[in-house]
Parts: structure tokens; C-alpha cells; sequence
């Protein structure tokens, strides 16, 4: 058995029993491991110490009951292993930089820290050929645009750490301005992809960050317009059962699996690609899809 294998026996036992007495001890024997290398390759291969994962996810599956009902706060907070109101409080903020309360009050989308398919660091697919992992299915392709494609909607620059930080969600505001006043964008095409774009800012920490929707090449007062130019690509495409997931849990994880397991894998580097990335949203209904896109400077390994 793999070391990733064993470990991620412990995780699924961890969201199986979310809300039960859980023990490092217990755990160390569901991976078949010693309790000394339990914990360090839990720590290596999750990023969180046992503890601290356990924490994060029993608040991550008790969030939703504070909007989904009106139960109080103390009676969730039990039943997902915290001894009191506060202790839930306490690790709830320390997640999330809000409080429960604040939480249930507001409008926020919180991103959480997911239950992990080490699989998917691990496992590594020719182009074409699809991994289905976590109820996604993903399949990496070159693909070659022929013609420009034209986009036009709204920016603005973040914090390079908001890519994928768990908390509070702020990319979300740019999207819900751009569906606030998309029908006030004159050269929007009728039933166009929707896309965001990330790409590097002169300032050091700082990304720029683009919602926009396809577009004809006109240029908008008022709006930013983002052209796509011919050329290869290399494209992560994922699909999921509901749209939820699709935008949550998945995009997250196949991100990840681009960036960080197949392009380098490929010998393709942050520095081998330009300096931009691009998710095209292209079905948000039935059988929900995106694209993640990126335009690589040199061939693949072995290509």
C-alpha cells in the first residue's frame, strides 16, 4: 500500500465519523500505520496536523445547517464534536476570519478547507484519457483556437492569495456585478460563455482578475474587453453531477491537479506558460462543465 493510500483511509474514516469522539490512536490503525508515521504523513500529504483537519472539517460540515435551518448555535456545535457554543466560535473564526453569527446574518460565500483525494496528487493521465476522481471526471487535452475569441465585462485587482484561500470568498463580488449589469453590456452575445481570467499585476502580491462574457470585437465605454488570440492550448476539462460542486469542490481540486500534478509532471513550469489563466464556464445546467485554459512557451515532455 501506497503512503497516500494509507492515509487517505484515515480522511474517508474522519468524514464518515464527523461527528463522533475521534482519536490520533484510532486513526494510526484505520491506515495501518504507527502513530508516529500516521502523523507525519498525515501532516506531509493532508497540509494540516490531524487535530487541526478534524477541527476544519466538523465546522465545514456544521456551516450549512446555520443557514439551511434555525437551530441554535450551541446545538450544532455539539453535535459535531465541539464541547461548547464558544469552542465552535472559536474555531469557526479561526477558519474563516468571521464569526457563526456573522455567518448566518450575512450573505458571504465562505470557501472551506476540502476533504482531499490524495489520488488525484498521484495519479497521472495521458492527454485524452479521462480520471474520474471524487464524483468528478476530468481529461486534459491540447486544443488549438483558430480564430479570436472576444470577451468583454469587468476587472479588478485582488490579492494573489484570494486564488485559493479558505474563508471569506471575495472573487465572488466581481461575478455578482457582472450578473447585476451584464445586460447593460451592448455587445454581449446572446447565450455566450461566461469566463474569469487571472493575470499578473506590475504590483508584487497582486493579480488582475477578470469576469467577462463572449463578446463581439466592438470595444464598450465603460466595460474592460479581454481577446483570446489563436495559438495552442492546454486544456483541463472537468465535469460534475450539479453546479454546486462544479464551482466549490471541484474547481479547487482540478486546479490543483493541473497546476500541481500534471503540467509539472509534463515539465511544464509556471515560467514555461504565459501569464495568464482562463476558466471557461461552458454549461452551468445540465451536466455542468468547465475549462481551465493556459497557453504554454515551450512543448511537453516527451512530446
Amino acid at each position: 500500500m501506497h503512503a497516500w493510500e494509507a492515509v487517505q483511509k484515515s480522511v474517508d474514516y474522519v468524514e464518515e465519523n464527523i461527528k463522533e469522539e475521534l482519536s490520533i490512536e484510532e486513526l494510526a490503525k484505520v491506515s495501518f500505520l504507527s502513530m508516529y508515521y500516521f502523523q507525519k504523513l498525515f501532516s506531509r500529504l493532508v497540509g494540516k496536523t490531524v487535530n487541526e483537519y478534524i477541527k476544519a472539517r466538523r465546522v465545514a460540515n456544521a456551516k450549512p445547517l446555520l443557514k439551511s435551518t434555525n437551530r441554535r448555535i450551541a446545538d450544532i456545535a455539539v453535535e459535531y464534536g465541539f464541547n461548547s457554543h464558544e469552542a465552535f466560535t472559536k474555531a469557526f473564526k479561526e477558519i474563516y476570519s468571521v464569526t457563526p453569527e456573522t455567518y448566518r446574518k450575512n450573505d458571504l460565500l465562505l470557501t472551506d478547507f476540502l476533504k482531499p483525494d490524495l489520488s488525484i496528487y498521484y495519479t497521472l493521465v495521458d492527454e485524452g484519457v479521462p480520471l474520474m476522481v471524487d464524483d468528478m471526471v476530468l481529461e486534459v487535452n491540447q486544443q488549438e483556437l483558430e480564430q479570436t475569441e472576444y470577451y468583454t465585462g469587468f476587472s479588478k485587482q485582488v490579492d494573489a492569495r484570494e486564488m485559493n484561500k479558505v474563508g471569506v470568498n471575495a472573487l465572488i463580488e466581481l461575478w455578482d456585478e457582472f450578473h447585476e449589469k451584464k445586460d447593460t453590456i451592448p455587445n454581449l452575445l446572446t447565450d455566450g460563455l461566461e469566463i474569469d481570467y487571472f493575470t499578473t499585476d506590475a504590483t508584487p502580491g497582486k493579480v488582475q482578475y477578470f469576469v467577462r462574457g463572449s463578446s463581439d470585437d466592438q470595444k464598450s465605454e465603460g466595460f474592460t474587453q479581454f481577446d483570446i488570440e489563436p495559438g495552442t492550448f492546454y486544456v483541463c476539462t472537468f465535469e460534475a453531477e450539479n453546479f454546486e460542486y462544479l464551482v466549490e469542490d471541484a474547481l479547487y481540486k482540478a486546479n490543483n491537479y493541473f497546476f500541481e500534478t500534471w503540467l509539472p509532471r509534463h515539465g511544464i513550469g509556471m515560467d514555461d506558460m504565459e501569464p495568464f489563466l482562463i476558466q471557461k464556464y461552458v454549461n452551468v445546467t445540465d451536466e455542468p462543465k468547465i475549462e481551465i485554459w493556459i497557453k504554454p512557451t515551450k512543448e511537453l515532455v516527451g512530446k
